[in-house]
């Protein structure tokens, strides 16, 4: 008795598999899982980086503006080599 190849029984076998997410969905996943495991691992060096990002937040949010306005209207010329002199303002927006 000899068996033929159907299309069609290989669409239905193929309908009946699991669909999975994205790559990225589970790469984010795993990198999520590792950084929970380094937080509990490290809670003191975590909980340090973490504070000196929101410090450095704070810093350039409340700082950039204050610099800006002390700055305004300064030019300065800096010298090159090679290219020749830039000249520099800084223009609050």
């Amino acid at each position: 008795m000899t068996r033929y190849f159907h299309p069609q029984s290989a669409e239905s076998t193929r309908d009946r598999t699991a669909r999975s997410g994205s790559i990225g969905g589970a790469l984010l996943f795993v990198l999520a899982a590792m950084g929970l495991l380094v937080a509990i691992s490290y809670p003191l060096t975590v909980a340090a980086a973490v504070g000196a990002v929101v410090a450095a937040a704070l810093v350039f949010r409340l700082g950039a503006p204050a610099l800006a306005r002390e700055l305004h209207g300064r030019m300065t010329e800096l010298e090159v080599p090679g290219i020749g002199t830039v000249e520099i303002r800084v223009d609050a927006r």
